[in-house]
């Protein structure tokens, strides 16, 4: 089975799978703003940025069917991969849980790990965790 390749950009997504390509209209400029109030990392934000990405998963029928292995070559994914699964280039949805669990026990801290110019890692890892639920990918390879 072919592997999913992904781009999570700041005005879209973009998904590539079984030589059809899906592009999400809203990206992470879009989930960042319509669910942070005055910038500021909460529970309740994350809980809100879920069912954001949630809904612009199921915008798409198609991405139900779904399954297997993701691959992506986002700068963004490399930072993320920095700050939680020590520069791993393969992430499995089980070292995926562990590290979205310890980010969300930890949201001061880990804020504090970024500049502030690069908190958008943090929607990307919340999209990233939709993503392997919702499409139901088990692993992702870092390129």
């Amino acid at each position: 089975m072919q592997a999913l390749q992904f781009s999570l950009k700041p005005n879209q997504i973009e998904i590539l799978w079984n030589s059809q390509q899906f592009i999400l209209p809203q990206g992470l400029d879009a989930i960042q703003q319509q669910s942070l109030v005055q910038g500021i990392w909460s529970e309740l934000a994350i809980e809100k940025m879920i069912y954001l990405i949630e809904e612009l998963l199921e915008s798409e029928p198609q991405l139900r069917h779904i399954q297997g292995r993701a691959v992506t070559s986002d700068p963004m994914m490399k930072l993320l991969n920095q700050l939680f699964f020590k520069t791993s280039n393969l992430i499995d949805r089980i070292q995926l849980e562990h590290a979205f669990n310890d980010f969300i026990e930890h949201i001061g801290y880990y804020s504090r790990q970024v500049a502030e110019d690069q908190q958008q890692v943090f929607v990307y890892f919340v999209t990233i965790r939709e993503m392997m639920h919702h499409l139901n990918i088990q692993e992702i390879l870092i390129k």
